[in-house]
C-alpha cells in the first residue's frame, strides 16, 4: 500500500511538473535597440528567410511611421527598405499570403485606414496599391490571421470619427478575402462577441479561429479576457471561456507554437506574463512571470509584436510600456528559443 501511494504521488507530482512547464526554454536575449524609432502598434512577419516590421506610432505617440524594416539576420542588424510609399500608420496589419507581404488597416491621428498593399519581391522594397478602399470599413487595432487554406479574415477594429477620441467606435463584423486582399466578404456582423479593438485572431492547430480578448477602452475595467471560436471562417462563433486564467488584457501577443501549444504574452498596460494552453484555448497556466527578463512594471510592455520564426524562435519587437499612449516607448527586439 506504501509503495502504491508513493507511485501516485509520484505521478501527481510529474503530472504538475508537466502542466507548468514552458514550451520556452531559457532566459530572453536582447537582440537590438533600434535603429528603428521607439514605436508602439507596429506589426512584424518572416518573409522569404528574413524578418520584417513596418509602421508604428512613435515619437512619444505624436508621430506614425511610413517605414518597412527587413532584418536578413532575424533581429541582430535592420535595413530600411521602404518608405514614404505606404501611408503612415499604426495598429494595422501585417500578413504573408500567397508569397507576398500584405498590410492594410490602421490609423493616424486623423485618418483611419481600409487601403490594401502588397509587396511580392524578396526584400520587400517593392510595394503596391491593392486596393484604396476595402469592404470593410475603416477601422484600426483589428485583429487578423490567414487560414490554412491562404484565405485572410479580418475581424473588429476601432474607429474615431474625425479623429475624436471622444467618438471612438468599435466595430463587430468579421471579413475574409481569398483574393490576397483584393476583394472582402461579409462573413458576419453579429458575431456574438462585443465589439471591440486590440484582440488578437488566430488559427489552432485544430483549424479553428479564436478572437482573444481586447478593450473598449483604455482603463482596468474596459479591457476584456474572453475567448471565442469559429470553425467557419468567422461566419459563426461561440463563446470557448469567458475565465481562461490571465487577467483581462489589449496589445497582447497571441502566437501558436511549433508544437501546437497557444500563448499568450504581457499586454496593456505594462504586463511581463506569460500564459500557455496546451487545450486548445479553454484554460491557460501562467508559466513565467518575467518575459524579456522583466519582472518589474517598468519593463513591461503591451502593443509590441510577437512573431514566430522557423527556426523556432519567438521574437518580440518594440511596443509601449505606459497608461498613457504619450509615455514610454521601445525599439527593442528580443528572442527566446522554443524547448
Amino acid at each position: 500500500m506504501l509503495a502504491t501511494a508513493a507511485l501516485l504521488l509520484l505521478l501527481l507530482l510529474v503530472t504538475l511538473s508537466t502542466a507548468s512547464a514552458s514550451v520556452l526554454a531559457g532566459n530572453w536575449t536582447e537582440l537590438s535597440d533600434g535603429p528603428y524609432s521607439k514605436r508602439e502598434g507596429l506589426m512584424g512577419v518572416e518573409f522569404k528567410g528574413a524578418l520584417y516590421m513596418s509602421g508604428g506610432r512613435t515619437n512619444f505617440g505624436t508621430g506614425f511611421s511610413d517605414e518597412v524594416w527587413r532584418s536578413a539576420d532575424f533581429g541582430t542588424t535592420w535595413e530600411l527598405v521602404s518608405s514614404k510609399t505606404i501611408p503612415p500608420r499604426a495598429y494595422h496589419v501585417h500578413l504573408v499570403v500567397d508569397d507576398c507581404q500584405i498590410i492594410t488597416g490602421g490609423q493616424t491621428f486623423f485618418t483611419f485606414y481600409n487601403d490594401v498593399w502588397k509587396s511580392c519581391d524578396a526584400e520587400g522594397k517593392v510595394w503596391e496599391q491593392v486596393t484604396d478602399h476595402a469592404e470593410f470599413t475603416p477601422r484600426a487595432g483589428l485583429a487578423a490571421t490567414v487560414t490554412a487554406s491562404g484565405a485572410i479574415i479580418v475581424a473588429g477594429g476601432c474607429y474615431n470619427k474625425n479623429g475624436n477620441p471622444a467618438a471612438r467606435s468599435f466595430r463587430g463584423d468579421v471579413w475574409k478575402s481569398v483574393d490576397a486582399g483584393a476583394t472582402w466578404t461579409l462573413q458576419s456582423d453579429a458575431p456574438g462577441w462585443v465589439a471591440r479593438s486590440g484582440p488578437r485572431l488566430i488559427e489552432s492547430e485544430a483549424g479553428r479561429l479564436l478572437i482573444i480578448a481586447g478593450e473598449i477602452g483604455f482603463t482596468d475595467d474596459t479591457q476584456l479576457v474572453d475567448i471565442w471560436s469559429s470553425e467557419d471562417d468567422g461566419a459563426t462563433w461561440s463563446l470557448l471561456t469567458e475565465s481562461p486564467g490571465f487577467s483581462p488584457r489589449s496589445g497582447h501577443g497571441v502566437v501558436v507554437a511549433p508544437s501546437g501549444e497557444i500563448l499568450v504574452v504581457a499586454g496593456w498596460p505594462h504586463l511581463h506574463d506569460l500564459w500557455e494552453s496546451v487545450d486548445g484555448g479553454k484554460t491557460f497556466e501562467q508559466t513565467s512571470n518575467a518575459v524579456w527578463n522583466c519582472d518589474s512594471d517598468d519593463c513591461g510592455k503591451f502593443d509590441f509584436w510577437p512573431v514566430v520564426t522557423g527556426a523556432g524562435k519567438l521574437i518580440t519587437l518594440g511596443g509601449s510600456g505606459a497608461y498613457s499612449t504619450f509615455g514610454k516607448l521601445w525599439r527593442d527586439t528580443w528572442e527566446v528559443e522554443f524547448a
